[in-house]
């Protein structure tokens, strides 16, 4: 087809060569014949002569027109024929065959007469150097586009995996308030899909009162008014349930036209859940889920206020069940429990909704009742004791049964203290305590109970002038190694000094009436602060002395403990190996969990414990070793015969093997001579303590090693009163 294209260009230019030829020597001719004709005879003889030369002149016109258009035929043919090269090779362009289109361009041969066609070849070749360059940058291009989306790509992905692993509720958010976008740990925790959520009002996920608060931070953020604004809501579930979340709002700039809130969720409901656990936990008492002492102290402030204040009548109820100590000793710890645990359910179901019931620890009760009279008290009283009569627990074989006496206090009281409150109803329930099982007792300043209430304010007043003024002394009794017959341990004890005669009053006078009016506790903290003092100033001496020190019972629920002494270790900078604190039997199984985590927590610092008054109750093994104890300390009931009793030598000795096999040391106190001494050397006690040892004194001994006194000292104390309770 381009073969025929070409030839029928070339016989056309030729043909109008032809003609344009042939007419123009044609046309010579007439004008020349027509000149001659004018001038000559047409009968005369060189007319036809002159005719003759013009038909000749014809057919040379004619010959010379056919040579020149076949000349002109054979000039087209080369240029026509690079152009059909050209034209043939253009197609290649389009196909990206640049190197075979080029190489056809350069067989293209040039010719002087038609540059144009140079000018054709050389623009082609360019075009296809162009085109291929361009091609080349596309490719790149798309190349750098492909990598650059499959980055984005991934980046997309990884986003939105966090996004959707993260462990927070996250969304965004338009300037209508519309959802945007969901992850997937918000489908999780709300139980809504993306695609519910997607479009839907953001207020969905706020309560009504929430909304106003979120959709306010909504708009001043838009506004660019604050960058971020932080929010704590309810949250409802799909399933109904509530669910608390913080949120975290902010702005981002999607571009100038359409900024987005982004808001992140963070569900706190169990975190909430466990505070609000936790603070129960602090307020209540773990076996029968009562307010325990702390609580109730609170709520007594408040009760003791609001009387005053209102003029109103309130009643407190103390209850302490009798002989429970009995159920104890001989059915175990466990079938107490079961019974505290009866005591606690039946004081709920008897007393009213306003009424307040704690257990303020062991076997003790009370119950605040506001806005009753002495009749409504006594009546609930007497409830309360018949319904604790109908209750029996039975283990194994044996059947308890449960009795209580109540004191009675009607408060406000003149201007008395929620301790001096307490100390009415523990005087009370004493009262109706010796009066019989099973009975009760109203506090009367006017009845028989005012000489002991005199008493009471007497050393209440003593105890807090002893306090402010520094007139408590700590005195140190040695406690013998006796194995090596060295001293380095010493019990610290708390002594009374009269500001005027210099007087020093025991223990004994004092302890007892501190623990009532709610003392005891500042007593435990002078002695433990001035103890630790005292140690530390020995251990940088480099002496290697250890103190046991007193804690009364109220610090075994007693929350400050622990801080305290924290705070007294670092101050002092003591080496806690050197402290052993001293608990009593009865206060460690009075609250036995509350011990248990009050030792675990103070042995954690590097110090130890001692319990101390050990084996007067039947369940005193079972304490052993339930107890995270260090020492054992045998009673001094035990010990003070051992050189005339039989039965306290084998109960002793007894006790020393299994305090041997759980790994605890002994102590023996109240050794009043040499005989005692030797038989637990034999019995394989490690420490001796008593009068025979040393007694105490405000220093402790210059010389570590102990030589026994020429003579024995008789015995001349009373039990427990140098070494016991929280001196």
């Amino acid at each position: 087809m381009a073969k025929f294209a070409r030839n029928s260009l070339q016989w056309n230019a030729a043909i109008k060569t032809f003609i344009s030829v042939l007419l123009a020597g044609i046309m010579t001719l007439v004008v020349s014949s027509y000149l001659l004709y004018t001038h000559l005879d047409p009968d005369s003889s060189e007319f036809f002569e002159i005719l003759t030369y013009y038909a000749l002149a014809g057919v040379v016109l004619l010959i010379f027109a056919a040579l020149f258009a076949m000349s002109h035929y054979q000039a087209l043919a080369r240029p026509l024929e690079n152009f059909e090269r050209i034209t043939h090779a253009l197609p290649l362009l389009s196909a990206k065959k640049y190197n075979e289109a080029r190489q056809i361009f350069e067989t293209v041969q040039g010719d002087k007469r038609l540059k144009e066609v140079g000018e054709l070849q050389a623009a082609s070749i360019q075009l296809s150097n162009v085109l291929e360059q361009l091609d080349g940058n596309v490719n790149q291009r798309t190349k750098m586009l492909h990598t650059t989306n499959t980055e984005l790509r991934g980046e997309r992905d990884f986003v939105k995996n966090l996004l959707d692993t993260a462990q927070l509720i996250i969304l965004t958010i338009d300037e209508e308030f519309k959802v945007t976008m969901f992850n997937d740990y918000g489908e999780k925790i709300t139980g809504f899909s993306e695609k519910e959520v997607l479009l839907s009002d953001a207020a969905r996920f706020f309560p009504a009162g929430n909304w106003i608060e979120a959709e306010t931070f909504f708009r001043e953020l838009f506004a660019g008014n604050i960058q971020i604004a932080q929010q704590e809501s309810e949250l409802i579930d799909r399933e109904g349930r509530i669910r608390q979340i913080s949120w975290l709002h902010s702005r981002l700039e999607n571009n100038a036209q359409h900024p987005v809130l982004m808001s992140v969720g963070l569900d706190m409901t169990d975190k909430k859940e466990a505070e609000k656990r936790i603070v129960w936990m602090a307020e209540h008492d773990p076996l029968t889920d009562l307010c325990n002492r702390r609580k109730f102290i609170e709520e007594f402030e408040k009760s003791l206020r609001t009387a005053i204040r209102y003029k109103h009548n309130n009643a407190l109820l103390y209850l302490d069940l009798d002989q429970f100590k009995d159920i104890n000793d001989t059915s175990g710890h466990s079938a107490g429990d079961e019974l505290l645990k009866e005591v606690a359910k039946t004081l709920k179901r008897v007393t009213r909704f306003t009424d307040l019931v704690a257990r303020l620890g062991g076997d003790e009760f009370a119950v605040l009742m506001p806005e009753t009279d002495e009749v409504g008290a006594v009546v609930l009283t007497k409830k309360i004791q018949a319904e604790l009569q109908k209750i029996q627990l039975e283990y194994g074989n044996v059947k308890h049964k449960i009795s209580s006496s109540i004191g009675i206090v009607n408060y406000p009281v003149h201007d008395a203290s929620i301790h001096e409150l307490m100390g009415f109803s523990d005087l009370a329930m004493y009262k109706a305590k010796s009066a019989g099982k099973n009975t009760y007792h109203i506090f009367s300043a006017d009845d028989q109970t005012r000489e002991q209430l005199e008493t009471r304010v007497f050393w209440k007043h003593k105890i807090e002038d002893a306090l402010e003024n520094n007139l408590f002394v700590l005195h140190y009794q040695p406690i013998l190694n006796i194995e090596n017959n060295v001293i380095q341990h010493y019990e610290v004890l708390i002594r009374m000094r009269e500001p005027g005669s210099g007087q020093i009053r025991m223990p004994g006078k004092f302890i007892e009436i501190a623990e009532q009016v709610g003392l005891i506790q500042s007593i435990d903290h002078f002695v433990i602060q001035q103890g630790i003092k005292h140690l530390s100033r020995l251990q940088k001496q480099g002496l290697k002395v250890k103190f046991a020190i007193n804690l009364s019972g109220s610090v075994v629920d007693a929350p400050v403990l622990l801080p305290f002494l924290k705070r007294l270790l670092k101050k002092y900078e003591l080496d806690p190996s050197g402290l052993i604190f001293e608990v009593t039997e009865t206060a460690a199984v009075s609250n036995l969990q509350q011990a248990k985590l009050m030792m675990t927590a103070v042995k954690a610092l590097g110090c130890q414990f001692s319990l101390d008054d050990f084996g007067v109750g039947f369940a005193s093994f079972n304490y052993m070793r339930q107890l995270p104890i260090d020492i054992i300390k045998i009673d001094g009931i035990f010990i003070k015969d051992l050189d005339k009793n039989a039965d306290d030598q084998l109960f002793v000795k007894a006790l020393i093997d299994v305090a041997k096999g759980l790994g605890k040391k002994t102590i023996a106190e109240f050794v009043e001579n040499k005989d005692i001494l030797t038989l637990l050397r034999q019995y394989g006690v490690d420490y001796a303590q008593g009068y025979h040892i040393g007694r105490p004194e405000p220093k402790i001994h210059d010389d570590q090693n102990w030589q026994p006194p020429e003579d024995d000292i008789p015995m001349q104390i009373k039990i427990k009163q140098d070494s016991g309770s929280a001196s």
